[in-house]
């Protein structure tokens, strides 16, 4: 049998491009630059043997093997993490501060968020936990998180709210510049997700019979089916080949809450990340050149 040592940065790189739909926004989430993660890539894939990304237009998606490694590295890199933040916190220096925040927050506001928390924890070093409202609620309550911002708090204790997330919806271009079909084309995460509760909540309103054309439980697999003209999704922001839908009954802002989940000791997170999303809101508000 065949013994393969698999750096963990190249696994930290897959998965970032898995959830972010590219290499350009995986690489801005890690800090790191473009040909890093590509030279990530390259040795990963010389070391499996196998793809795990073939292009589509200007995105990437993943081949039917890249499919199951995500899964199985997916696991074994959240070992790898759970591991050395216990081992960080029993030991007699301080571990890393773990943040968690929801995909939808990466590519408006991450930056910021992650300077602030650099701020307020001195000198321990920072990891950042993407993930699903859901599963940020259940991994502050196992303590593998130190403080989570999510858009669904659950029945989590101790949640204090931040202030609102803008979202709009996104279409592939034809999609976004004609009017809403009949019925109307959805695409959203996997259940349970406050973001796809929010969508059929909306259009309920609006008066428009959806049909679930896609459905993933990451953003880059949502982007890859708006991309490819599937459907309209509810996010914070497009990813490359999206256009934002300006016309119509779709065309309005809609704000989501968001939450912070964190330990009493940390409370002093929590006005400087509101004001950091109050100016992100702001920006995004702003008209843009076409």
């Amino acid at each position: 049998m065949r013994v393969v040592d698999l750096d963990p940065a190249h696994l930290r790189s897959f998965l970032a491009i898995v959830r972010f739909g590219g290499y350009h926004r995986a690489a801005e989430a890690l800090h790191l630059t473009q040909p890093a993660v590509s030279r990530h890539m390259r040795r990963l894939e010389a070391q499996l043997g196998e793809p795990l990304f073939e292009r589509r237009g200007r995105g990437v998606e993943l081949t039917p093997y890249g499919e199951r490694a995500a899964a199985e590295l997916g696991a074994v890199l959240a070992a790898h993490n759970r591991a050395v933040t216990r081992l960080g916190r029993d030991g007699r220096r301080a571990g890393p501060f773990v943040l968690g925040v929801i995909e939808n927050l990466v590519d408006p506001v991450l930056p910021d968020l992650l300077a602030i928390v650099r701020e307020q924890v001195g000198e321990r070093t920072v990891q950042l936990r993407v993930d699903r409202s859901f599963q940020l609620v259940e991994r502050v309550g196992r303590g593998e998180v130190d403080a989570a911002i999510v858009l669904d708090a659950g029945d989590a204790p101790g949640a204090i709210e931040l202030g609102p997330l803008t979202l709009r919806w996104w279409a592939a271009p034809a999609l976004a510049a004609a009017g809403p079909p009949e019925p109307f084309p959805l695409v959203a995460y996997d259940p349970p997700c406050g973001l796809r509760d929010l969508a059929l909540r909306r259009l309920g309103e609006l008066g428009v019979e959806p049909t679930l054309m896609a459905q993933s439980p990451h953003l880059s697999g949502v982007h890859a089916a708006v991309r490819n003209g599937l459907g309209y999704a509810l996010l914070a922001a497009g990813g490359d080949g999206l256009r934002p839908v300006r016309h119509g009954p779709l065309a309005g802002t809609i704000d989501a809450r968001l939450w912070l989940l964190v330990g009493r000791e940390h409370h002093a997170l929590a006005a400087p990340l509101r004001a950091a999303l109050w100016r992100a809101t702001t920006r995004r508000s702003l008209p843009q050149a076409a």
